[in-house]
C-alpha cells in the first residue's frame, strides 16, 4: 500500500471536506469506511483526521461562516516551498486565495483558484508529511480534475506543480500526471459536461473492493447517488454525495488508473 514516502511533489498528498455538520459527517464516513476519527484541540479549530487501521488517510472541518461554497472535498498537492507554489500559481493565471498558513506543527497550506476555475490546496509538510496511505481499499485512490479547458489546466499544472502529463487515446481527452512510472492524479477534459450549475472541479475517488455493496451502504448511510455506476478498463465509478451534499465518487480498482 503507497504510503509518505511514494509521495511526489506535485501530486496529491492530503484531502479533506468542508461540511456544515461535523458530526453527521464524520459518523457517515466512519460507517462507510470503517474510519476512526481524531478530533483536533482548539489550536485546530476542532479539524477531524481520519485513520483507517490507524494510518492517516483524510480530514474534516466546519465550513467557516465566510466561505460561500457548499459542502465539498478539496485536494491537496504536495510542494516543498508553499510560498514559491503561491508565486507559480500567480504567473500561471490562476488566483492564490489566502498567503499560506502555518498550521502548528504539521506544515503549511495554501488554497487557489487554478486558471480553469477549480479550487486546489497545496501542501508543504512539516508534522504531517501527508497520507499514511493512499491507493488502497477504503483509502483516497484517485485524484481527477473535471477542466473547462484542458490546455490550460495542462499549462498551469505545468508551470504551478512541475507536472509531466502523459495523454490518453480518443474523446473526451484525458491526461494523467506521472512520477517515475506511478500515475498521480488526471485531468479530464469536461467541457461538455460542465456548465454554470457544474463549474470545474477537483473530485476525490476512494477505493473499494465490491462497487455495488459500497454504494448501497452509502446510501444507507445517508448518501445520495449522483452518477450510476459506470465501466472503465481498471474498473467501475460511482459518484455521490454525502448527507451534507459533498461529492465524492467510489472506485472499485484499488488505484485509479482509467
Amino acid at each position: 500500500m503507497p504510503g509518505p514516502d511514494d509521495l511526489v511533489a506535485g501530486a496529491p498528498a492530503w484531502v479533506d471536506v468542508t461540511t456544515t455538520d461535523l458530526e453527521r459527517t464524520v459518523a457517515f464516513y466512519q460507517a462507510l469506511f470503517g474510519w476512526t476519527a481524531e478530533h483536533g484541540d482548539d489550536r485546530y479549530g476542532g479539524y477531524v483526521t481520519f485513520r483507517r487501521d490507524g494510518e492517516r488517510v483524510a480530514g474534516a472541518a466546519v465550513r467557516q461562516d465566510s466561505d460561500p461554497a457548499p459542502p465539498h472535498w478539496t485536494v491537496y498537492l504536495l510542494t516543498y516551498n508553499a510560498a514559491a507554489t503561491s508565486e507559480r500559481v500567480a504567473e500561471a493565471g490562476g488566483t492564490v486565495l489566502f498567503e499560506p498558513i502555518d498550521i502548528p506543527e504539521m506544515g503549511v497550506m495554501g488554497l487557489a483558484i487554478d486558471a480553469t476555475g477549480a479550487v486546489v490546496g497545496y501542501w508543504q509538510p512539516g508534522g504531517l508529511a501527508g497520507f499514511d496511505a493512499f491507493g488502497a481499499v477504503d483509502t483516497p485512490a484517485w485524484f481527477e480534475l473535471a477542466a473547462s479547458d484542458f490546455d490550460a489546466a495542462e499549462r498551469f499544472y505545468a508551470h504551478a506543480f512541475h507536472w509531466s502529463v502523459d495523454h490518453g487515446e480518443g474523446e473526451p481527452r484525458y491526461g494523467v500526471y506521472t512520477h517515475a512510472h506511478r500515475n498521480y492524479a488526471g485531468i479530464l477534459d469536461a467541457k461538455d459536461l460542465l456548465g454554470a450549475d457544474l463549474p470545474p472541479s477537483w473530485s476525490v475517488a476512494f477505493g473499494v473492493e465490491d462497487l455495488e455493496r459500497a454504494v448501497e451502504r452509502a446510501i444507507a448511510a445517508g448518501a445520495t447517488l449522483v452518477v450510476p455506476p459506470w465501466d472503465l478498463p481498471a474498473g467501475r465509478r460511482a459518484g455521490l454525495t454525502d448527507p451534507t451534499g459533498a461529492y465524492f465518487v467510489l472506485a472499485s480498482d484499488a488505484e485509479g488508473a482509467v
